[in-house]
C-alpha cells in the first residue's frame, strides 16, 4: 500500500512540474538587451547603415575623424564639436567624445529647428558611457542607449545672447526649453526624449535624447 502511495505522489508530480503552468513559471522571460534588429558582432543591416550615414554626414561636409567605443555600432568623433551651428559643449568631461554616426546626423539636420528658436550650444555630461539601465533603483541587463553611442544627456542650453539656461532651475519658467523639447519630441530622427515634462522623477534636471538608427534588410541584396 505504501508502495502505490508513493507511485502516486510521484506521479502526480511529474505532471504537475510538466504543466503549462509550472513550465511558464520555470522560464523567465528575457528581455532584449539590445534595440530592435541589433545583434553583436553588427549584422549586415547595421554595417549598412553605418555606410549610408557616413555618407550622408560626408553630403553635408561634417569633418569627421573614426572613433573606437565598445559595442557602438558606427563611432565617430567630430573635433569641432559643432553640428551646422549648434556647438555640443561638455559641461565637466574632457573628450574626444566619441557617438554614433546616427546621432551626429540627427543633430545635424535638426540644428536649423533648433536655431530659430536662438539656441547656439546644447551643454551637456554623457555621451556614449557603457551602462545599464536602471529601474526603480535596480541595473538591469538592458543596455543603455549611452552604451551604444546614440543617447545624450543635455543638462544647459546656451542661447545666442549669451544665457544658460540650466534645466533643472529654468525649465517651468522659460518658454525656450519646453519648445526644445518638443523640436526633439516632433522629430522622427529621435525618439521621445526624457525630461521634466514627462519624467519629473527620473530626469528633473536634464533631457536625456536617443537618436534612432534605421534599418532595412539585406537579404535581397
Amino acid at each position: 500500500m505504501a508502495f502505490r502511495l508513493v507511485g502516486f505522489l510521484g506521479a502526480v508530480a511529474l505532471a504537475l512540474a510538466s504543466s503549462p503552468v509550472a513550465a511558464g513559471k520555470s522560464k523567465s522571460r528575457r528581455v532584449p538587451n539590445m534595440p530592435r534588429g541589433w545583434s553583436w558582432p553588427a549584422n549586415p543591416a547595421m554595417v549598412d547603415a553605418g555606410k549610408r550615414c557616413l555618407e550622408t554626414l560626408g553630403e553635408h561636409e561634417v569633418a569627421y575623424e573614426g572613433g573606437s567605443a565598445k559595442k557602438v555600432n558606427t563611432p565617430i568623433v567630430v573635433p569641432t564639436m559643432e553640428l551646422a551651428g549648434i556647438r555640443l559643449e561638455p559641461t565637466w568631461r574632457k573628450g574626444p567624445f566619441v557617438l554614433d554616426c546616427h546621432l551626429a546626423l540627427a543633430l545635424h539636420e535638426l540644428a536649423p529647428e533648433l536655431k530659430e528658436l536662438g539656441v547656439s550650444a546644447l551643454r551637456f555630461s554623457t555621451i556614449h558611457d557603457h551602462r545599464y539601465v536602471k529601474r526603480n533603483g535596480r541595473k538591469t541587463n538592458i543596455l543603455s542607449r549611452h552604451a551604444i553611442g546614440l543617447a545624450m544627456d543635455i543638462f544647459e542650453v546656451r542661447l545666442h545672447d549669451g544665457r544658460v539656461l540650466k534645466v533643472k532651475q529654468s525649465y517651468a519658467d522659460e518658454e525656450v526649453l519646453p519648445a526644445v523639447e518638443r523640436v526633439f519630441a516632433g522629430s522622427e530622427r529621435f525618439r521621445t526624449p526624457l525630461t521634466p515634462g514627462n519624467d519629473p522623477k527620473g530626469h528633473d534636471d536634464h533631457f536625456h535624447i536617443e537618436a534612432r538608427m534605421p534599418l532595412r534588410s539585406t537579404r535581397t541584396r
